[in-house]
This record gives structure tokens, C-alpha cells and sequence, in this order.
């Protein structure tokens, strides 16, 4: 299986990828011409938002999402049985981003402070007819905390290894 993958994984996975474009975009453009202009027009009425043309789109991509998930994590679980002292690596960096994450949900409130942000949450509440807990702001906040070390972490990298490699 390896070797066949290694071989013609990549043009299996574009074979696949432009099949699935093309079923996609012929299912949007074999839609009755009311549908289309309906979405030509940039209407944000309800008929709008009940077309139909979109869910292969959206299906496919869940399902490709779920299963490069799947395979992520088989794969992952398989390297780390067969090598488990090269995946020491990877554990830490896990370990580090849990470590970071539960940092970034422990120092969030789970408030909201800023009237812009309450408005936009009462909006959302009232289109979605959902509610938006304490937990959820808590870590919602604490995701995007987590995304900003994260990001400054990179930054950091790029510029210590950049400046390291002007001196080698």
C-alpha cells in the first residue's frame, strides 16, 4: 500500500480532487434558472438561503475533512507503534500545545466586557435562535488566546532561525 501511495498518491489525490470539482460545479450550474438568479441577484431573502445547489459541495467537503482526520490519526497511531522513540518529538509538541490551550482557557473569563462584541452575540442568538454560555465564551476566548501564542511562536521561530542562519 505504501509503495503504491508513494507512487501515485499525488495524482490520485488531484484525479479525485477534480472529479469532485467538476460534480460541483455542474450540480451549481444545473440549477433552475430561477435559482440562479436568485443567487445572481444577492438576495438575502429565506428562498435564498433554501437552494439546494450548494450541499454536495458541503457534504463532500465534511466527509474529506472527516476522513483526512481519520486517516491523520491512524496514520499517526501506526508511525508512533512502529517507531516510538522518533515520536517522542511529536508527543511533546502535543503535550506543549494542551499545556498552552488549557493556559488560554484557564485566563479567559468567560465575560463579555466590550458592547460591540454583547450586540454581536445577541444578534447571533437572535438569527441562530441559539445561546452562547459562559463556557462558550470561555473557550472560544481561550482558543483565540491559544492562536495568538501559537502565531507569536511563529513569528519568533521564523525570526531566531533567520538570524541564526545569516551566521552560519
Amino acid at each position: 500500500m505504501y509503495t503504491f501511495l508513494n507512487k501515485y498518491g499525488q495524482a490520485l489525490a488531484f484525479g479525485i480532487g477534480v472529479l469532485i470539482t467538476v460534480i460541483f460545479l455542474a450540480a451549481i450550474f444545473s440549477a433552475d434558472d430561477t435559482t440562479r438568479e436568485l443567487l445572481l441577484a444577492n438576495d438575502k431573502s429565506p428562498e435564498a438561503y433554501d437552494t439546494g445547489i450548494f450541499d454536495f459541495g458541503i457534504t463532500i467537503s465534511v466527509v474529506l475533512i472527516g476522513l483526512a482526520f481519520l486517516v491523520a490519526i491512524i496514520f499517526g497511531v501506526v508511525q508512533m507503534i512502529d517507531n516510538p522513540k522518533g515520536s517522542l518529538k511529536g508527543i511533546a509538541g502535543l503535550v506543549a500545545l494542551v499545556l498552552i490551550m488549557f493556559i488560554g482557557y484557564s485566563m479567559a473569563s468567560g465575560e463579555v466586557n466590550d458592547p460591540e462584541i454583547a450586540n454581536a452575540i445577541t444578534k447571533f442568538e437572535t438569527s441562530q435562535e441559539a445561546s452562547i454560555s459562559p463556557g462558550n465564551l470561555k473557550f472560544i476566548s481561550g482558543s483565540i488566546v491559544t492562536a495568538l501564542i501559537m502565531l507569536a511562536l511563529a513569528v519568533l521561530t521564523l525570526v531566531v532561525f533567520g538570524i541564526r542562519g545569516l551566521f552560519k
